[in-house]
């Protein structure tokens, strides 16, 4: 048993003992002050009494004097006082129970009576039964009470104790397996049925097993995609650098261009990653300012129908002025910036993209950016915020994307206290809602 077993158990028996010891000493005190003589010694003067006045009873009143007598007596005297005639009957028809009386080991004192007739009876004096030593006063009664009282108190000590150290044992356990490693372990039942602290302390603690768990399998995934993504730009590289070895001089304009383009692939993807990682880590402190997400929406969709450039159609906007609200302005313009031309490469161009902003309850703020593309499956729609996913590998491919754009933007709106998600438009095209609070708290 573990040391902290027999420390609750300790502690509870020793308690208990020495309530009993305690309260046995005060019991004993009392009794000896309040009694005024020994129970024994008072009942046989009792007795001498009942049967003196029972004698004279007889002899002035006859048995009917002697039956009213008996009747008289308190139910705990009369118990032990038995008057039987010449024939044998007791007066009071308790045959019975003289005759059990006689089989027993109650101590029997008869005496002879007559009346005034010169008629016989006799009187029984039943003895009374000494106490068992457990019930017994004096110190020896005391003794044997206290010893009585320190197994039962042990036995219910040693549940207590087992009852208190046997889910910390538990849960000790599955700590020491979680620092080595491994994170599969579960406390499990049955503690976690339990519905005291233990069991929602192992709840916790399973709860923070599993998102470890989830924690540890999204780095490796990431850091496998990661190596993935960086192995076909370096493959392409090297390539290019072959053919261009084994070219003219004045040949080799096109593989350099080709160079160049991969190492800016190369480059935008280093820096989608690290900005992955930067948001999903919440290492940098929120720059948090009062601004209207209105003015922020209206200068972003000016920004990109400014690159369009003329004879393209523009993006509509749907904006409830004004929108405050505390947040960090330049990780809010990101993902809308990255929601926005994600829009622009799942149409092809902006016709159907609208942004809709509008406060909801008060509290949130909610902005929705919907596209007129060919939306997602919804296979799929559930896990494009996920870091290196893509529904469609050919074509994000070939519009330059890894995958990442979606999984910035929802770690940033996750780190401001809000909620993102995705849904596919009925008249088709997807809609990405984003729902911010309005207040924020500084967030590390």
């Amino acid at each position: 048993m573990p040391r902290l077993f027999w420390k609750l158990f300790l502690a509870l028996w020793l308690s208990i003992m020495a309530f009993a010891i305690v309260v046995s000493w005060i019991n004993q005190i009392v009794i000896l002050r309040s009694a005024t003589e020994e129970p024994a010694i008072a009942f046989k003067d009792n007795l001498k009494r009942i049967n003196a006045k029972l004698v004279l009873d007889l002899q002035e009143g006859g048995e009917r004097g002697l039956r009213r007598t008996l009747m008289d007596l308190p139910p705990g005297i009369r118990k032990h006082v038995f008057v039987v005639d010449s024939h044998g009957k007791e007066l009071l028809g308790r045959q019975s129970m003289l005759e059990k009386l006689n089989h027993g080991r109650a101590r029997v004192v008869t005496r002879q009576l007559q009346d005034a007739s010169g008629q016989a009876y006799t009187l029984i004096n039943v003895g009374r039964r000494p106490p068992r030593t457990l019930l017994a006063p004096g110190s020896a009664g005391v003794g044997m009470r206290l010893g009585v009282a320190a197994i039962i108190s042990a036995l219910v000590s040693l549940l207590l104790a087992r009852y208190l150290a046997a889910p910390l044992g538990q849960l000790s356990r599955a700590s020491r397996q979680l620092a080595t490693g491994d994170l599969s372990v579960r406390v499990g039942a049955p503690l976690d049925r339990r519905r005291d602290e233990f069991g929602q302390l192992a709840l916790d603690m399973d709860e923070m097993a599993a998102r470890l768990q989830l924690l540890q399998q999204a780095n490796q995934r990431l850091l496998r995609d990661v190596s993935h993504e960086l192995r076909s730009p370096l493959a392409r590289l090297r390539v290019a650098l072959e053919i261009a070895r084994n070219k003219d001089q004045s040949l080799v304009v096109d593989e350099l261009n080709r160079i160049e383009l991969e190492s800016e692939r190369l480059e935008n993807l280093v820096d989608e990653v690290l900005g992955l990682l930067r948001e999903s880590s919440g290492v940098q402190e929120l720059k948090l300012s009062h601004f209207d997400l209105a003015d922020l929406l209206q200068d972003l969709a000016d920004t990109v129908n400014y690159e369009m450039g003329d004879g393209h159609e523009e993006i509509e906007l749907h904006i409830q002025s004004p929108l405050l609200l505390d947040a960090d302005r330049e990780l809010l313009w990101r993902v809308f910036e990255n929601l926005l031309r994600n829009a622009l490469v799942h149409s092809g161009h902006a016709g159907g993209i609208r942004i809709s902003a509008s406060r909801i309850d008060g509290k949130q703020i909610q902005v929705s950016v919907l596209d007129a593309g060919p939306g997602i499956d919804e296979t799929h729609i559930n896990r494009v915020f996920e870091p290196f996913y893509r529904v469609d590998e050919a074509r994000n491919r070939g519009s330059g994307g890894h995958g990442l754009g979606l999984a910035i933007a929802a770690s940033a709106v996750r780190r401001h206290g809000g909620r993102i998600s995705a849904s596919n438009r009925r008249q088709g095209g997807l809609e990405v809602r984003v729902v911010l609070p309005v207040k924020q708290e500084s967030s590390t």
